[in-house]
C-alpha cells in the first residue's frame, strides 16, 4: 500500500496539481498525526489569516500611490520613514484568493486600498483630496504561493527523515509519537508581529 507522505512529495512536484489540493492533503497528514502547529498553518493558508499574525513570507512591500483624476495613479511621498512604514503590509488572504488576484491582474501590480480612516489620515498629511492605495508587484504574491508549496515539501521530507511514512492514509501510534516534536520552526515558519504593519492593511479591500 502506498504512503500518503510519499504521495504528498510527488504531488508537490506535479505542476498540474492545484496548491489548495496540496494544502488539503498536507492538512489530512498533519491532523492524523496530531501536529497542531502545522495543522493550524495549513488551515490558515486555506482559509485566510483572519485576525491573526502572518508568516514572514506574507509580509510584502509595495509603492504608495494616489489617484489623480487627470494623471491616474501617481507616486505619493510622505517622507521616507512614513513611506517605508506604510509600504509594508501583511497579506491575510487565503491562497486561493491570492491566486485569483494574480490571475485578474495585468501582470504588473495589485492594488490594495487602505481602510477609510487611514485614507483620510494620509490625505490630511498631503493636504490634498487624493485617494491613496498601495500597489504590490504581482511577483511578490506569486512568491507566497511558491513558498507555501516549498514548505509543504519540507514538511513531507521531514516526516520521511523521521521515519514517518504511514500505510495508505493510516499512521501507527509510534509514528504519531515521533511527529509530536514537529512545530512551526521545523519548516521555518516565522510568525510576524503586526504591530508595525497591521494598520496598512487591516480591513483593506484588494483589487487590480
Amino acid at each position: 500500500m502506498d504512503s500518503l507522505v510519499l504521495e504528498l512529495q510527488r504531488d508537490v512536484l506535479d505542476r498540474s496539481i492545484h496548491i489548495t489540493d496540496l494544502l488539503r492533503k498536507a492538512l489530512l497528514v498533519s491532523r492524523k498525526l496530531k501536529i497542531s502547529d502545522i495543522e493550524e498553518w495549513l488551515s490558515d493558508e486555506l482559509n485566510g489569516y483572519n485576525g491573526k499574525s502572518v508568516p514572514s513570507y506574507r509580509t510584502l512591500t509595495g509603492e504608495l500611490k494616489g489617484f489623480n483624476p487627470y494623471r491616474g495613479w501617481i507616486p505619493m511621498m510622505l517622507g521616507d520613514d512614513i513611506n517605508d512604514m506604510i509600504s509594508v503590509t501583511p497579506i491575510h488572504d487565503s491562497v486561493s484568493q491570492i491566486i485569483d488576484l494574480v490571475e485578474r491582474s495585468d501582470g504588473g501590480s495589485v492594488m490594495i486600498k487602505f481602510p477609510q480612516d487611514m485614507s483620510m489620515t494620509i490625505m490630511r498629511m498631503i493636504g490634498r483630496d487624493i485617494e491613496p492605495a498601495l500597489h504590490i508587484p504581482v511577483h511578490q504574491l506569486v512568491r507566497i504561493v511558491d513558498v507555501t508549496k516549498t514548505k509543504i515539501l519540507d514538511f513531507a521530507l521531514d516526516l520521511e527523515t523521521r521515519g514517518i511514512l504511514g500505510e495508505g492514509i493510516r499512521f501507527s501510534k509510534a509514528e504519531e509519537q515521533l511527529a509530536q516534536s514537529i512545530t512551526y520552526h521545523t519548516i521555518n515558519i516565522e510568525r510576524m508581529d503586526n504591530s508595525k504593519i497591521h494598520q496598512a492593511s487591516d480591513g483593506s479591500n484588494q483589487s487590480r
